[in-house]
């Protein structure tokens, strides 16, 4: 009898009888041939095949010939993520790698030196920077003093003139070219590139202007990006909250409309009670153009406010975008993306008020570990269908999420670098070690690096705080109150601040991201320090701090 617990197998006769029968299998004692493809930037993937028993020097010899690789120029072969390997014969058949030529870099005495000249650095490799303005000239001052490259900066002929020296002090660098882009001539831009002479290892865009050149050249110098297959959707609002939808996700109910008889349309779909939608620009950035709307006559004022205007890109609004209004809280999730393995680099909450009359103007950001909030993680889940659905494979994503009750859904994803002049990197990199600026350019440059950065942000050091400097005021500038500003340096978590108005200039209201004043960062080991100083400081900006004449 079986024992308890115990199961006797029981196998149908014809079928132990098949086995009695079956021929015993002969084993292939012999070297077993497998094969890899290889993706070596944005080329056309290639596949090798070898046996399992040939000499690593053999197989290093195939890698080096299928990609056009130099026996002097070392590379890494790397997982998916950029977690390189030891090229061995061992390697599992069947598996898709990529070839990373590493970056020949100058020294830090090299780089001083070409500085001190202002020339760029002779011998090292380069990356171009499309618009290299805001956060972007951060990204290309590090380029040069962290990682020890020159830096071709392209400009895209969306980028206003006005907005090429919008460079943060201390930022400005020698660029090793200087191109001006002209519509069209992607292929004379990628020529004129490869004219400079250095040897160009990554095209990075600087600014939303450069988003869409940055794809298409991206692609003309054969250079990791995201193609141009989808470039439409990454500028255009509307667009990508569609393609979002068609993905099966949460995307706000949205028309694009480029006539009152469009704004009308939307009116009689969207009717909520109490009523409130938003219309903004199509293409945009910082808030620049976003009205909320109480009432129907209020989205017919908005629309014809914006119809046929410039926005702050320098860029004409020959239609918008009219969506329904999403109550909750508003969020940023920055990530940094290699050959389709999206990184959670910084999570962001928005604290935007009235102020001044308009609608949503910047008070401050704080910075938040995965386990801060219960649906972070869901959030950030939410954000990398996003970028899946935009075809984002590689670089940077700004993207603004909307937390409401039905969960997370899409404000805009900015695919480029978050804005604001970089600001924020120190407080990121103070309470986690990194940034998006540094993520980025260990994405493009150094994909060891980003295979060690954690998936999520979480166990910070100290805990940290953006808050924005705002005018109720417009005019010359007569003075900054002493007393007050004095009181804001010597808050506990105060930690450096960027003013960006002075005694004698212009100064204008506040009523966007582009009309502040100013930010102050604050950084304290003590989240509820900090605050209360959070706190502290508007109270003091309430108070005042500008005087006009």
């Amino acid at each position: 009898s079986a024992r308890p617990g115990y199961a006797p197998s029981i196998i149908p006769r014809q079928l132990m009888r098949k086995v009695k029968e079956s021929p015993t299998p002969v084993v292939n004692s012999g070297p077993q041939r497998k094969w890899m493809q290889l993706r070596c930037g944005n080329a056309p993937l290639r596949r090798v095949a070898w046996y399992d028993n040939c000499p690593d020097s053999a197989l290093d010899k195939l890698l080096r010939t299928a990609c056009r690789i130099g026996i002097e120029t070392e590379y890494l072969l790397c997982e998916k993520g950029g977690l390189p390997l030891a090229v061995s014969s061992s390697l599992p058949t069947a598996q898709t790698y990529e070839l990373v030529p590493t970056v020949r870099r100058a020294s830090a005495l090299e780089v001083a030196k070409a500085a001190e000249a202002g020339l760029s650095v002779p011998g090292a490799d380069a990356v171009v920077v499309v618009d290299p303005v805001s956060t972007g000239a951060v990204v290309a001052h590090q380029a040069v003093h962290r990682m020890g490259l020159q830096v071709i900066c392209v400009w895209s002929e969306s980028i206003p003139e006005e907005l090429k020296g919008f460079v943060a002090h201390g930022m400005g660098i020698s660029h090793a070219g200087v191109l001006s882009h002209e519509v069209g001539e992607v292929a004379k831009t990628a020529a004129a590139v490869r004219a400079i002479g250095a040897n160009v290892v990554a095209c990075i865009v600087g600014c939303e202007t450069g988003v869409s050149l940055g794809d298409a050249l991206a692609e003309a110098l054969q250079l990791p990006g995201n193609g141009t297959l989808k470039s439409g959707l990454r500028r255009n609002k509307y667009a990508q909250a569609e393609a979002v939808r068609s993905a099966g996700l949460e995307a706000p109910f949205q028309m694009q409309v480029d006539s009152i008889e469009g704004v009308e349309a939307f009116l009689a779909a969207w009717s909520p009670s109490p009523y409130r939608a938003v219309v903004k620009p199509v293409e945009g950035a910082g808030s620049d153009g976003v009205s909320i709307c109480d009432s129907r006559d209020g989205v017919v004022a908005a629309y014809r406010a914006l119809e046929g205007t410039k926005n702050v890109l320098g860029l004409t609004n020959y239609s918008v975008l009219l969506q329904e209004y999403l109550a909750g809280d508003e969020y940023v999730v920055d990530t940094v993306s290699r050959d389709g393995v999206h990184k959670c680099v910084a999570l962001w909450k928005y604290d935007k008020r009235v102020y001044n009359g308009a609608p949503v103007v910047y008070y401050g950001m704080q910075l938040l570990a995965i386990d801060s909030e219960p649906r972070l993680a869901e959030m950030v889940g939410y954000t990398a269908s996003v970028l899946d659905a935009l075809g984002i494979r590689h670089g940077c994503c700004h993207t603004e999420i909307m937390l409401v009750e039905r969960g997370p859904v899409l404000v805009e994803v900015n695919c480029r670098i978050h804005g604001g002049e970089g600001t924020w990197a120190p407080m990121a990199e103070a309470a986690l070690g990194y940034s998006a600026v540094t993520a980025m350019l260990d994405c493009y440059l150094d994909p060891a690096a980003f295979a060690d950065l954690p998936v999520v942000p979480s166990d910070f050091s100290v805990h940290v705080m953006e808050a924005k400097l705002r005018s109720p005021v417009a005019g010359v500038l007569k003075s900054i109150n002493e007393e007050r500003w004095l009181a804001i340096t010597r808050l506990s978590s105060f930690k450096s601040a960027c003013v960006m108005v002075s005694v004698g200039q212009p100064i204008a209201k506040t009523i966007d991201a582009c009309s502040a004043s100013g930010n102050v960062n604050l950084q304290h080991e003590s989240l509820e320090v900090l605050r209360r100083d959070y706190a502290a400081f508007h109270e003091l900006v309430e108070a005042g701090l500008f005087e006009v004449h």
